[in-house]
């Protein structure tokens, strides 16, 4: 019955952070407390459900009476208005059971059972687990306490300088990877205090001879006592703390570090550092004041507003002192600002209290975790072996009754808003109403003789008055870059943020010093200065707000199809004074960051920590295998479809993949993780490990040599300001970004005979020169004088995104099979080819104003627009699939830029079902009827501002990357594109809508069909065998054969 959720929460429940956060509520609360269950339910009773108890549940909880309606934002007319459309309701509001207010039992002042538990959770990588503690927190009424908790937390955390961070992450061997320290709002509330990435093995081992590449000695001597917190903490001895002890997950042992931190945190570091503690927090409480407005008012529909009030509306209901209350009292957090400024002035023992009444003074649970790599295989196998138990033995009657009740229940139709209160809702919303943030830009040639290193064909500035910070960003090309080194990009983009020192040549000492706050101090008689990584967090911490580096510019990776992969992308946000100050620092890390090897396993660890996780949501495995399988290789879609293809034969002749087919999202994985053993093996000077150490640093020399040189100049420049600025002043806020670039860039060069490759000053130098190719030179471009306007074309930057896809063409539609054992649920993936570009043609001689009369990209905006319609709650695809129960996320993506239209489907309790439900919905709306029934001008209408109202607020948001994305399109800046977008949407009508669906979607469902590429993702244990699923599978009336692919067969790393 409710298989969906059961599918989706078979995920969640063996994830590391389901896991921490359901234990210790269940630690913390009484069993008669619902924070002590799992609010979306575990497998195991979600098996046991009925769908009468499913529905009673619904009928009590999920009813008028229960419902709060908060309405933020500007409407034509009166809110009053929409309450009183709401009269129509009021029969069914009488009969709808009482509101629901019961408050939260109170925590029991002993507990029973165990202050420390041990628990499992699943993972791939083995060796390393994570230790937790909680404690009771402030009820919810306390605003100013729990405000100042998060003062608090935000200091002890995510300043590098804390007590907290240099006990346990910020060391020269760290004993935990993160710190997660938070106060759930819970009633009452919740304070955990979680340490992940804590290894199994001692101190020692995992120390190895880690300590003898840092400057920080550590005796090699086993205390025979645990060191008090006077002994332990000295004024700067923090990470020098021994950790000898056989197991970092021994009993206690991390419970009396984390007791002795904060003991110490009270006796000695407040007293003595306040003005440090203070002068972060008032940064914080000035940076959050300034971002609210954009953040909380004008983004995401006012998103910000209503999660403020709901806090309180919920607190109506539950929060033992607020259930007495006639009404809610909202806004409480609305004094935000006015307490976090109030309590910026109380001095340390204020602070101290804090800690000591709600942390040291309180009873605390402790929970350790420990990783089971085949704990969701098990968990899966004992789930189907249970339902297929059950199944067994019921009688033919009760499974056609439950065949029949599970038949209802998905054909069951959803609820009616009665028409009078639809008719009273705002309407569709008028996007011609809804303004573009207020900006001007500018838009400049930064060529010239004094800044001829520097990689930047169009400098482009933006003035956004009301904005908080100024911002750079800089898109450096990576074309013509050595195919053995893009395994290593990843990696090297997020060196800007690790600890690092500098090894800067004296030669430029004094123009660090004077373009920087880094307190530069040439050595007697030595060639090179070197700067510790406290010197250069405390230079970038102090004028930068936020930085780092990325290949192309969207941060989570999540969308490679909407911007360049061939750009580094590195940017910062600061006060528009420290911008040029700000820039240099980057720089300067970026080209003389001492790299070494410690540095680069901390910083490769971490990422593939980060794509573990990924790979534990089993988000990317769909999306990036569909990627790998499009792309030339020996193992491709095109070499699966082919008749001489054998499965079983890979495993005696294993196929070694192609660099570019193998270094994905998902399958970096591996390659991360021989690094980082390598690394590893390097720091404790294993074997071949001098070898594997040579090999990555050289990696990172040769794309630093890459970017030194610049082998194309057709990069982008782009700086924002939060205040209007001249034509002149822009010009020469771009000229002192190109020629910060090719001044440090220069210096990077000539310093090459006398610099060693960045590991420690003493290791060997490592030499590199990269010749300048001149047919990847940049295109020939108009000139402008130095200080004018330019409406420059933007053909001269980066190629579209779309102008550079090399997928294998499909002659028939392909279907794959694969068993992962890293996922729990099911996940099905269809892509279809596209031949759409969109934007301004560059090579026409038309304007762009011209070529916007004829409205050339029609076609596009109707397919966007089509999957608006098809990917709201209650659309077509959506209720076929997951409104039968086959199938929890169900989503329609035109991925235009990279060539194909994609349906994915993710948690599949039926992937057969799933994908025959989708074909249906096609069949469906092949025939004039059910097409008119369908997609009606109501639908059209909502979705097309939908659309248009989505990308308008965004754009406050990301304003920055949206104008530079704009030019890398080929638009002179983002005004242009806007309008190229309002104008195709506005025009759209539902003639272009069936055109789009009849040409790319209907040939799903025709023996004609397109060469489609079909991929069904399931678990490794399935309770069926292979060949009965692949028989299913190709039982389909449309002529597709599946085949079965074995992954364990492929060795992805084997020519990095």
């Amino acid at each position: 019955m409710p298989r969906v959720v059961l599918s989706e929460m078979s995920d969640f429940a063996f994830k590391e952070s389901s896991v921490r956060s359901h234990w210790l509520r269940k630690m913390i609360y009484p069993s008669s407390s619902t924070y002590a269950w799992e609010s979306g339910g575990l497998p195991e009773y979600i098996e046991t459900l009925t769908t009468a108890e499913v529905l009673e549940y619904h009928r009590k909880f999920y009813n008028y009476n229960s419902l709060t309606l908060i309405l933020v934002g500007s409407y034509d007319k009166c809110p009053a208005a929409i309450f009183d459309a709401l009269d129509a309701l009021d029969d069914e509001i009488a009969v709808s059971p009482p509101v629901v207010k019961k408050p939260m039992p109170l925590l029991p002042q002993r507990r029973k059972g165990k202050s420390r538990e041990n628990h499992t959770f699943a993972s791939e990588k083995v060796d390393t687990g994570t230790m937790a503690f909680a404690w009771e927190g402030p009820p919810a009424e306390d605003v100013e306490t729990h405000i100042a908790f998060e003062m608090l937390v935000d200091y002890l955390v995510n300043d590098a300088g804390s007590p907290l961070c240099k006990r346990f992450t910020n060391r020269p061997v760290p004993i935990a990877g993160n710190i997660k320290f938070n106060i759930m709002p819970y009633f009452p509330a919740i304070i955990e205090l979680s340490f992940t990435e804590v290894p199994f093995a001692g101190y020692m081992s995992h120390a190895a001879a880690a300590a003898e590449a840092t400057s920080c000695r550590h005796s090699t001597t086993t205390p025979e006592f645990y060191p008090s917190p006077t002994d332990a903490f000295g004024p700067t001895d923090l990470a020098k703390l021994h950790d000898n002890v056989s197991n970092l997950l021994a009993p206690n042992y991390y419970r009396k570090q984390v007791v002795s931190t904060l003991m110490y945190i009270v006796d000695r570091w407040l007293p003595n550092n306040w003005p440090i503690v203070r002068g972060y927090m008032d940064m914080r409480t000035e940076s959050l004041a300034a971002a609210f407005p954009r953040n909380a008012m004008a983004d995401k529909e006012c998103d910000g507003l209503v999660m403020m009030l709901a806090r309180d509306a919920v607190a109506y209901h539950l929060s033992p002192a607020s259930t007495c209350l006639p009404q809610p009292e909202f806004a409480s957090r609305g004094r935000l600002f006015s307490v976090r400024q109030q309590l910026t002035q109380k001095g340390y023992s204020f602070w101290q209290s804090l800690i000591q009444k709600w942390l040291l003074d309180q009873p605390m649970v402790h929970l350790a975790l420990h990783p089971d790599a085949k704990i969701g295989i098990t968990a899966e196998a004992e789930r189907i072996l249970i339902q297929q138990y059950r199944i067994e033995n019921m009688s033919l009657e009760e499974r056609a009754a439950a065949q029949r009740r599970a038949n209802e229940t998905s054909e069951m139709p959803k609820s009616k808003i009665p028409k009078e209160a639809l008719d009273a809702l705002p309407p569709v919303p008028d996007i011609s109403k809804v303004q573009l943030p207020v900006f001007s830009g500018h838009n400049f040639d930064p060529s010239s003789p004094a800044t001829a290193r520097a990689p930047f064909s169009i400098g482009r500035v933006l003035a956004v008055p009301g904005a908080s910070e100024a911002k750079f960003q800089i898109s450096l090309p990576l074309a013509g870059l050595a195919s053995d080194l893009r395994p290593y990009l990843p990696v090297f983009s997020k060196l800007i943020l690790a600890q690092a020192g500098l090894i800067i040549p004296c030669a430029i000492a004094d123009k660090v010093r004077e373009s920087t706050c880094l307190p530069v101090v040439e050595p007697v008689g030595m060639p090179l200065v070197y700067l510790n990584s406290d010197q250069v967090d405390r230079a970038c911490g102090s004028v930068l707000n936020t930085y780092d580096a990325c290949i192309g510019a969207y941060m989570t990776h999540g969308y490679p199809g909407d911007w360049p992969d061939e750009a580094l992308t590195l940017y910062g946000s600061m006060k528009s004074d420290d911008l040029n100050h700000s820039f240099a620092l980057l720089v300067i890390k970026l080209l003389f960051g001492d790299f070494g090897t410690e540095t680069l396993y901390k910083t490769a660890a971490e990422l593939e920590k980060v794509k573990l996780n990924a790979r534990a949501a089993a988000s990317p495995p769909l999306i990036d295998t569909l990627a790998w399988l499009r792309v030339p290789g020996p193992l491709d879609a095109r070499a699966i479809a082919d008749p001489a293809y054998n499965s079983d034969g890979l495993v005696e002749h294993p196929v070694h993949e192609s660099l570019g087919r193998a270094v994905n999202h998902y399958f970096q994985t591996p390659f991360l993780s021989g690094l980082t053993k390598s690394l590893g093996a390097a720091l404790r000077s294993d074997g071949m490990a001098p070898v594997q150490k040579c090999r990555a640093m050289d990696a990172v020399e040769r794309i630093r040599a890459h970017l030194v040189n610049g082998v194309t100049r057709n990069g982008l420049a782009h700086i924002s300001f939060p205040n209007e600025v001249a034509a002149s002043e822009a010009r020469k806020a771009v000229d002192n970004i190109a020629s910060i670039w090719s001044f440090y860039t220069g210096a990077w060069l000539d310093s090459l005979p006398h610099t060693p490759a960045p590991s420690s000053p003493s290791d060997s130098s490592i030499y590199y020169r990269v010749e300048n190719d001149p047919s990847t030179h940049r295109r020939k471009k108009q000139r402008t004088e130095p200080v004018d306007v330019a409406n420059l074309a933007s053909s001269q930057i980066l190629a579209k995104p779309y102008g550079c896809k090399d997928y294998v063409p499909l002659k028939s539609p392909v279907g794959i099979h694969l068993r992962l054992a890293t996922i729990q649920t099911s996940y099905v993936g269809v892509q279809i080819p596209l031949e759409l570009n969109y934007g301004p043609d560059l090579d026409s001689e038309v304007s762009i104003e011209k070529q916007l009369l004829t409205l050339p990209d029609r076609d596009v905006y109707a397919l966007l627009i089509f999957t608006t319609m098809l990917n709201r709650s209650g659309g077509l695809i959506k209720n076929a699939i997951r409104g039968r129960g086959y199938a929890y996320g169900v989503g329609v993506h035109p991925r235009i830029d990279e060539g194909f239209f994609a349906v994915y489907i993710s948690h599949a309790v039926e992937p057969i079902k799933s994908l025959y439900a989708l074909w249906e919905t096609m069949h469906f709306l092949q025939p004039e009827d059910s097409w008119n029934e369908a997609i009606n001008d109501f639908e059209l209408n909502a979705a097309r501002s939908v659309f248009l109202l989505r990308r308008y607020t965004d754009l406050s948001e990301m304003l920055e990357l949206d104008d530079a994305r704009s030019l890398f399109l080929g638009y002179t800046g983002l005004e242009q594109r806007m309008l190229w977008i309002t104008k195709h949407v506005e025009a759209i009508c539902l003639e272009d809508i069936r055109r789009v669906f009849v040409k790319y979607l209907l040939p799903l469902v025709s023996k004609e069909m397109t060469s489609a590429l079909y991929l069904v993702i399931t678990p490794q244990y399935t309770g069926e065998p292979e060949s009965e699923f692949l028989a299913r599978l190709n039982s389909n009336a449309y002529g597709i054969d599946f085949k079965s692919v074995n992954l364990s067969a492929l060795d992805p790393i084997a020519h990095i």
